[in-house]
């Protein structure tokens, strides 16, 4: 002890230096007795300011320490060498406080080079500790949200390049890490929405807003093809350091096709509607000219009856025709094989020819008529009246002109004369053709029998009937 106290005694002023420097400080000797330490020594230490140390083991002093630092002590003292704890060792003291401790400890040699002791430097880190693992569990807390998000998230530096983006945000634009890594978000955006992207990301980098939303098309990497996403903007600022953008999207190409599909049936459904109310209107304009004309030319009222509800009969069957394929139109050939089924007495009597052609609703209905009023005329007067009459109802369509030309005649039935006044079905005939499809029909007497000719108009483009392709 002598010889270690005249160390310090030899130097008076490394001793008040010592006292009052502003670490904590303390010097042992080889059985771990003090030989000197600071006051801040002490205060860290939640010692009394004044309280004296020499010549007492540190280990008596603090009974606490744990056996990790007393093999440090041991391992310095026997080897020489020089241990530290720069990043802040847990510490827990005897009133049960937990303390952060950034230490060091050197050998201190006497005259002849050998150990006599080391010296212990420490300093209370507690505060700068905490508020690193605060940080470090912010970041993992930042890390976690960033990576395991439901969202594609990214960080887009000022001059538009991606600093990181999240595993989500490759799979929804359908791009790996490195390719979006070495481009920016631009080349993401459609050339039409561009110019407006880049002048959103200037305003929210001048500081003039600090997010935006909006849903936009971007290229997916994989095919080319469009992706709807949903975006969200934000300009981050830390301190002085230059802005950056973080860009959240979500992946909306279902909700947008269902979206459009909606738009579509919708649409779809209203033109529908409306098309219904002009094919009632229509029907009913139809059936009160039927019922009018039937009652002035008809004086039997049981005969008028009869006449009327066959000529309601046909329509319906066209309707069903009409029904069948949604409204969208019918074949030609389809209308005029159920406008004329009731008049087929026997196998081979009448005869259909002709191209394919699509014919509009009311095109539809209008040769439906047309056909009923021509057969009930012969079944009544011609060649349907009799046992071997014979009817052949042909036609020619040029798609071009989309001129319909069809051919009545009749053959095999009575003479045949013609009537000395126009009835309903002739004016029904002739009137028709005008409105309906800008078309005349010409009604030629002969006494072999009848031969209608009729020229119409489409008012739709005619297509051929593809078999198993929808009528749309």
């Amino acid at each position: 002890m002598v010889e270690d106290a005249s160390f310090l005694s030899a130097s008076p002023s490394v001793a008040i230096a010592l006292q009052h420097a502003p670490l904590g400080i303390a010097i042992f000797d080889l059985q771990m007795r003090y030989l000197a330490a600071s006051r801040q020594y002490l205060t860290d230490q939640g010692l009394p300011a004044d309280m004296p140390l020499v010549g007492r083991r540190h280990y008596e002093v603090f009974p606490e320490i744990p056996q990790r630092w007393r093999d440090f002590h041991a391992q310095v003292l026997a080897e020489g060498v020089e241990l530290r704890g720069d990043e802040g060792d847990r510490y827990v003291d005897r009133n049960g406080r937990v303390e952060w401790i950034r230490w060091s400890m050197a050998p201190w040699r006497t005259d002849d080079g050998a150990i006599g002791g080391l010296v212990l430097y420490t300093e209370v880190v507690t505060a700068t500790v905490q508020a690193r693992m605060k940080l470090e569990a912010a970041e993992a807390r930042y890390r976690a949200v960033f990576d395991q998000s439901a969202m594609g998230v990214a960080r887009v530096g000022g001059d538009g390049v991606f600093l990181e983006m999240n595993d989500r945000f490759c799979a929804i634009t359908r791009r790996d890490r490195e390719t979006l890594l070495a481009g920016r978000f631009r080349d993401l955006v459609q050339d039409e929405d561009r110019l407006d992207a880049m002048e959103q990301a200037r305003t929210l980098l001048a500081g003039e807003a600090d997010s935006y939303v909006a849903e936009r098309q971007i290229v997916s990497g994989a095919d080319g093809s469009l992706i709807w996403i949903h975006l969200t903007v934000s300009r981050v600022q830390l301190g002085d350091e230059p802005p950056y953008l973080v860009i959240i999207i979500s992946d909306i190409t279902a909700r947008k096709q269902v979206e459009s599909e909606q738009q579509h049936y919708q649409g779809q459904l209203r033109l529908l509607i409306n098309e219904l109310n002009h094919r009632v209107k229509n029907t009913l304009a139809t059936v009160q000219s039927m019922a009018a004309q039937t009652l002035k030319t008809e004086p039997d009222p049981a005969v008028a009856f009869e006449k009327f509800e066959a000529r309601l009969l046909g329509l319906s069957q066209v309707h069903d025709v009409l029904t069948r394929e949604s409204w969208h139109g019918a074949g030609l050939r389809d209308v005029a094989e159920r406008a004329m089924a009731p008049f087929a007495v026997a196998a081979g009597r009448l005869s259909i020819d002709g191209p394919a052609v699509w014919l509009a609703p009311g095109g539809a209905l209008t040769m439906a008529l047309i056909f009923h009023e021509l057969a009930t005329n012969a079944l009544k007067y011609g060649a349907l009246s009799n046992l071997d009459g014979r009817v052949a109802l042909s036609w020619t369509y040029d798609p071009q002109a989309r001129a319909l030309a069809l051919s009545w005649v009749e053959s095999g039935g009575p003479a045949v004369s013609a009537p000395t006044r126009r009835g309903f079905g002739s004016r029904l005939i002739e009137r028709s053709l005008r409105g309906e499809l800008k078309g005349a029909a010409t009604m030629d007497y002969r006494p072999e029998g009848l031969v209608c000719e009729m020229r119409a108009t489409l008012s739709d483009p005619a297509q051929p009937l593809a078999p198993g392709l929808p009528r749309t």
